[in-house]
């Protein structure tokens, strides 16, 4: 393992997933357990590990976990985390180091720890496996034969195959390697039971085993590793031998049994370790094939079974989409151990009424399940079955209680679909109609429900924003907010998001954002929107320097709502080096009350830099003027569902009149939106509201368009969208204060 090669074969798999768990992580690095440099990612600058990081560096490889944050040493421009690995039987391997910038140098040495700990025990198991390569290479003396044992092991615990064939495959080189006549592998929460061999020990006594060392692991909680691999043999002239399968350090999961026939001498130490080597391939095989919550195949297993089904156009195969109702309310209120109890009995529940058919645990709260020969009506049958189960589970924290519900939506298997993922979107979808509809209930998949028809066309859509972003498909536009009394040139304008079909021409907005809302995709839209509009903006500078131009981002509330915008809006604003007051941001009434802590959070901090916020769709909130006093916003956007009919509707014209002294008083400028008349332009004027925008003023352009061949000084600036964008208000829309 001292080659490039080799070490990138190792740790190159790894490196995308530590960076999935840490994505802040500026680079990694790993030390071997004599201190020298093995392996590091993104290049890290490592002159900068000073004298505090290799004395931790000695500490963690002799002692392990330090106390009190030891295991966290502060660079020069970064914040090391030390993490020891170690191997199966405790002998350390290394240390990992995760390198992340000073902003994230504070979080504790043992929440870094355990955002990483999947990667670490991965990477754990897969060091392991090599390493007993290289340790029965050096110290027991074997023939050729042997070596090429280990190696087939290693190979075959790597394979893409499913656990069943993979282990399967493993067992089979033992009968002929160790002269067995039968070996079993048994792990019930996995849905295991895997024999092969003349002679494999009978079900019954494995199963008998396997409650023997439960029972062991319940009596040594804290040791039940040492309690389990220590436990004396029954019988020490038997002929079979069991290890137990150990996942997450101290958890058993499972058994594996070989035995010899009695011409054979008994297993004797030699063997034993080979097994031993066996029992660790097993384990990895566990870890990297089911979900470690509720032990289900994870999607890596379940894929060649959902291909293999596809394939087979001659049966009748069904798949199940469950998704748990509601689930990060029980987590919020009754806690995230309460949700995890109730995914591990959801997915026993699916194990007992499926029985050996093959289910995957997709996502946090969603579940699939390939029914193979299975009907419509049979699976019909299953998922309400399922339902019914699921209600009869009462959680409480002895101040709130909750029962728990699923939707599940079942569909025929779509053979040869053109990506297997998509041979589960029907029944995902008739599960997205079951929660339209009340929640708890079974939806099968009809091509004639057009509520169904909506969620497929909506879901087709979610894949066209996603290879939009990839393929540079969104595109920005631009629509003027001009002065409602003509005072001056227009410097204000709101950008708009498009997404261009595969003619190049934009789609209408409804056609795309209701779908992006749904699939919690406006958080990648929104970064986009942010990113393309500082980098226009940052190669206009020059052009822009003597004129005080500025343009709305609207933000959406999954953007508000996640901690981590603040800070990519920060660094945007940075990198572009932009002045922050040429952004003004725009947030609906309802995202900013709806989360008022980090609206109120992200507005103060922005607005530190100098960027602006406008209250998008004003008054149609019941307590809309309260709200002014919570946010530092310098504008209000008045909804147009007040704007369009003023001059017909005396309270809508009441409405705005009432907005408009308000926000006078508060010194807070007003922009009315859904301008379409001249008449409306009028009575605006009359109200005093400050700004105005629509469909009357001006459509949005590209905003490519808007710059090109402009020319922009201190007094106007033209620029040609096809015949114009409105800059100013033609000369019959400009009144008089």
């Amino acid at each position: 393992m001292n080659s490039g090669p080799q070490k990138n074969e190792v740790f190159g798999d790894y490196a995308a997933f530590l960076n999935t768990l840490l994505p802040e992580a500026q680079g990694f690095i790993f030390h071997d357990r004599h201190g020298s440099l093995f392996w590091h990612d993104k290049s890290p600058d490592t002159s900068q590990l000073n004298d505090a990081f290799h004395t931790t560096l000695e500490r963690t490889n002799s002692i392990g976990e330090l106390p009190h944050n030891q295991g966290r040493v502060q660079l020069e421009s970064t914040t090391a985390y030390l993490m020891q690995v170690c191997s199966d039987q405790g002998r350390t391997l290394g240390v990992l180091t995760a390198l992340v910038n000073k902003d994230m140098g504070g979080m504790p040495w043992q929440f870094c720890c355990d955002l990483l700990q999947p990667a670490i025990r991965s990477l754990q198991r897969e060091l392991s496996l090599r390493f007993h390569l290289l340790e029965a290479n050096k110290k027991l003396t074997r023939h050729d034969g042997e070596y090429e044992f280990l190696r087939k092991i290693s190979e075959k615990s790597h394979e893409q195959n499913n656990c069943n064939d993979t282990i399967g495959g493993i067992l089979e080189l033992c009968l002929e390697h160790l002269q067995l006549d039968g070996a079993r592998f048994l792990a019930p929460e996995r849905n295991l039971n895997i024999s092969v061999g003349s002679k494999p020990i009978a079900l019954l006594e494995a199963e008998l085993i396997y409650e023997s060392m439960q029972d062991i692991a319940l009596e040594n909680p804290d040791n039940a590793a040492d309690a389990l691999n220590n436990r004396p043999e029954a019988d020490e002239h038997q002929r079979a031998r069991s290890w137990p399968i150990i996942e997450d350090g101290n958890r058993l999961t499972g058994i594996l049994v070989l035995s010899r026939p009695a011409s054979v001498e008994k297993l004797n130490e030699h063997s034993i370790s080979l097994a031993g080597f066996v029992v660790s391939a097993a384990q990895y095989i566990l870890e990297r094939g089911f979900d470690s919550l509720t032990g289900l195949t994870n999607w890596p297993g379940f894929e060649p079974a959902l291909e293999q089904a596809c394939a087979d156009n001659a049966g009748e195969h069904t798949v199940l989409y469950c998704n748990i109702d509601q689930l990060h309310v029980i987590n919020d209120t009754i806690g995230r151990d309460a949700g995890d109890d109730i995914l591990r009995n959801f997915a026993g529940i699916l194990r007992n009424i499926l029985d050996d058919q093959v289910i995957t645990r997709i996502s946090a709260d969603s579940f699939s399940a390939l029914l193979v020969n299975c009907s419509i009506e049979q699976a019909e049958t299953f998922a309400n079955d399922a339902c019914q189960q699921i209600r009869e589970i009462h959680c409480s924290n002895g101040v709130s209680s909750f029962k728990p519900s699923v939707s599940i939506g079942v569909a025929p298997l779509a053979p040869n679909a053109d990506n297997i993922r998509n041979a589960l979107v029907p029944a995902e979808v008739a599960c997205q109609a079951a929660k339209d509809r009340g929640r708890g209930r079974v939806e099968i998949y009809q091509s004639s429900d057009t509520s169904i028809i909506r969620r497929m066309d909506e879901i087709s859509i979610v894949g066209s924003i996603k290879s939009a972003i990839e393929a540079g498909r969104l595109i920005l536009f631009a629509q003027p907010i001009v002065r409602v009394d003509g005072a001056g040139p227009t410097n204000y304008y709101e950008l708009l998001v498009r997404l261009l079909d595969s003619a190049g021409e934009p789609l209408p907005p409804a056609e795309f954002m209701t779908a992006a809302e749904r699939y919690q995709l406006m958080e990648e839209i929104d970064r986009w929107v942010v990113t393309k509009a500082v980098d226009t903006l940052a190669d206009l500078a020059v052009s822009l320097e003597n004129r005080s131009m500025r343009f709305a981002v609207n933000l959406s509330g999954q953007s508000i709502g996640n901690d981590k915008f603040l800070e990519f809006v920060r660094s945007e604003l940075t990198r572009s080096r932009i002045a922050p007051d040429r952004l003004c941001f725009e947030i609906t009434e309802t995202v900013a009350v709806t989360n008022i802590q980090k609206a109120q959070l992200f507005m103060s901090e922005l607005k530190k830099m100098g960027c602006q916020f406008s209250l998008d769709d004003f008054g149609t909130g019941l307590s809309s003027f309260a709200y002014l006093k919570l946010f530092p916003v310098d504008k209000i956007k008045i909804d147009g569902s007040f704007v369009h009919d003023i001059c017909e509707n005396e309270v809508s014209h009441a409405m705005v009149s009432a907005i408009s002294d308000i926000a006078r008083v508060m010194k807070i400028e007003t922009v009315a939106e859904y301008v379409q008349s001249k008449e409306t332009m009028a009575a605006l004027n009359e109200i005093g509201v400050d700004w105005a925008q629509g469909f009357y003023l001006a459509e949005p352009a590209r905003l490519s368009d808007l710059f090109e061949n402009a020319q922009i000084n201190d007094t106007a600036i033209i620029a040609d969208v096809d015949t114009a964008i409105l800059t100013t208000l033609p000369d019959e829309l400009a009144f008089s204060g």
